[in-house]
């Protein structure tokens, strides 16, 4: 005999999952830019290379800077995505229980982006063995660089919007220009000397493919989340950065990114009833 479905039969974490599923599907669900909420953090200068990364931060997404003092786990769970970039000045060192604050988020499924002096942390984070190298600022060395397109950029679509160097819609293999002089402080774990890195795009200087040489532009797996790393030559808001717009694009599309594999990014249905995409998911 076939059993008739009855309200009823469902648990109450069941019709609650089943309920908010609904509302979303109704009111139509978003995770954007414009409600997503980002926390920048920046522990050294405020300079050149630095101050236009908050500014662009704080026109694109809803961003609240974070000070030394706010380097703590459940602070980080506010946030969908913990933005740290330092461009100008090394930010020093961390504390073991500031470092445990940004694994003990990462590693409950929320998602970190490092770039400028930041990817330095990646291995106090011990999600590398080996050091990087250190480099920058310099303002202006007359260098282009960019990424390289592969099938993972565009399935993601981290270059959406973007246009490669003959001003067409990126394909595979296609490079994409993103700086046209200088760097941050920065750096790099150049020649592969990485083992838990996914490449996500490769670099270029100039003529150059650096094919998967330096690990600048992917992330590494912490736990349930992710530390996405983009560094090198690549992360440079300066004002002297020509292609400014393509840096502040393909570091929007990455935010939106890990935002959606966040388990912290807010949920917007129809502008309304903003919701933690991961407690939702969890809830069943």
């Amino acid at each position: 005999m076939e059993r008739t479905f009855k309200w009823q039969d469902l648990t109450h974490k069941s019709r609650q999952m089943v309920f908010c599923l609904t509302f979303l599907l109704l009111c139509g669900m978003s995770i954007g830019s414009a409600a997503m909420e980002v926390g920048f953090i920046y522990l050294g200068e405020k300079g050149n290379f630095t101050e236009p990364a908050l500014e662009f931060a704080e026109r694109t997404f809803k961003t609240k800077q974070l000070a030394k003092a706010d380097l703590k786990s459940d602070t980080f769970k506010q946030f969908g995505v913990i933005w740290w970039h330092d461009g100008d000045a090394d930010p020093g060192g961390l504390s073991n229980v500031e470092i445990e604050a940004f694994l003990d988020y990462a590693e409950s499924g929320g998602a970190v982006l490092l770039t400028g002096a930041a990817i330095r942390y990646a291995t106090p984070f011990g999600l590398e063995d080996a050091q990087p190298r250190k480099f920058g600022p310099v303002e202006n060395d007359g260098s282009n660089v960019g990424i390289i397109v592969l099938k993972e950029t565009l399935e993601l679509g981290l270059v959406d919007g973007l246009k490669n160097i003959d001003g067409k819609t990126p394909q595979v293999d296609d490079w994409i220009q993103v700086n046209s002089t200088g760097y941050p402080v920065s750096g790099d774990y150049f020649d592969t000397i990485w083992e838990n890195f996914t490449t996500l795009a490769h670099a270029w200087e100039r003529g150059t493919n650096y094919t998967d040489r330096i690990a600048a532009f992917g992330y590494w797996e912490a736990g349930a989340g992710k530390v996405f790393n983009m560094n090198w030559r690549l992360p440079n808001f300066h004002k002297n950065n020509k292609d400014i717009d393509q840096i502040e694009k393909l570091t929007e599309n990455v935010i939106n990114w890990l935002a959606s594999e966040s388990e912290f990014a807010a949920v917007s249905a129809g502008g309304k009833l903003p919701i933690v995409w991961g407690r939702l998911k969890n809830s069943h």
